[in-house]
């Protein structure tokens, strides 16, 4: 395998032609595939030409929520999804060559002014073409996205976000995006400030996630302008949302809430209906429900429909089902039997 370690490569003269030190590097496709798939997950991939050699650079960085990608390609190549590839939101901005994917039926390309994002999950085959191509990638951890989703909005919500890929970064909603995406990758490339503060990282990563849902145009984007709801609540709603977040599975009741936060319980209860159009213990039902929806249809999952209720805090099985059916349109056991019948 080629050589990929950082120490390896510092004194190497080439290094001049990228115009920055890789963290990896190599001259075949496998050891791409390798490098790559250890530092961040195993995903599908194969070159468009039959080349003996695939000349590639990359600065590879990560946090706990994001993954930068600065690379160069001296060959076209594809890449898919696999199911155990981890899944995260993707923000692609091509400096030479372009991206293309497709989402559906539709397929979409990179160019000048636009960056492209999507749920690798629900994209097809991504395709890196233009010789030589580089790019900045940055992928977000969708489960940030989720919980900033279910900060937004007050019934959960498991179905596809159908986000418009195409991001004109001329626009209001591209200049915010674009530039939050741009400081993103700075700051962690080369070994960045941002891979010092993990607390920095992580508020740029909710941010981020909060613009995205907030002014790019997905499924939710008319009921959120409906609703006229706030993107920065107040610091009191935030911390008993990430309170909430944190002891979802505990016996929680609004006080204990309130008095963690260090406000009234009239206080909390104001700021979330304000703020997220909802009670301090409709939120917390919420985020539970969404919880339970998420265990169900697990195959590792042996517990039954009524241990996975009291789990999340339901202590009647029967009102469980109610007001599950109404939030989704069927039974919790309707939702199992429906993933095994998919397995």
């Amino acid at each position: 395998m080629d050589s990929m370690r950082p120490e390896n490569m510092a004194h190497c003269p080439e290094h001049g032609r990228y115009g920055f030190v890789p963290t990896h590097e190599g001259a075949s496709f496998e050891s791409m595939v390798q490098a790559f798939s250890a530092g961040y997950g195993v995903f599908g991939a194969q070159p468009l030409k039959n080349e003996r050699k695939f000349a590639w650079a990359a600065d590879l960085r990560r946090t706990e929520a994001l993954t930068t990608l600065h690379s160069v390609y001296e060959s076209p190549w594809t890449i898919r999804t696999l199911d155990e590839s981890p899944q995260h939101l993707t923000f692609f901005m091509p400096h030479t060559g372009s991206f293309r994917l497709s989402i559906g039926r539709r397929t979409v390309e990179s160019g000048a002014g636009h960056l492209l994002m999507a749920n690798n999950h629900e994209a097809g085959d991504r395709v890196i073409q233009g010789v030589p191509h580089r790019s900045d990638a940055l992928f977000l951890d969708w489960k940030v996205v989720k919980q900033a989703l279910a900060s937004l909005v007050e019934t959960p919500f498991s179905e596809s976000l159908d986000l418009e890929p195409i991001l004109d970064l001329t626009t209001q909603a591209g200049q915010l995006i674009g530039n939050l995406v741009r400081t993103i990758v700075q700051g962690m490339r080369a070994g960045g400030p941002l891979l010092c503060s993990p607390l920095a990282a992580a508020a740029m990563s909710e941010t981020l996630a909060h613009l995205v849902i907030r002014f790019g145009r997905h499924r939710l984007s008319d009921r959120l302008e409906r609703k006229k709801v706030s993107l920065i609540a107040p610091w009191h709603v935030r911390r008993a949302i990430e309170y909430m977040h944190a002891n979802i599975a505990e016996p929680l009741t609004m006080t204990m809430v309130a008095d963690d936060v260090g406000v009234s319980l009239r206080a909390l209860q104001t700021g979330f209906k304000a703020f997220r159009g909802t009670s301090p213990a409709g939120y917390l039902r919420t985020i539970r429900l969404q919880a339970a929806r998420e265990q169900l249809p697990d195959p590792t999952n042996q517990r039954s429909v009524r241990e996975i209720c009291a789990i999340w805090g339901f202590a009647h099985a029967g009102r469980f089902s109610i007001i599950y059916r109404s939030t989704f349109g069927e039974s919790p056991r309707d939702t199992r039997l429906r993933a095994e019948r998919l397995r």
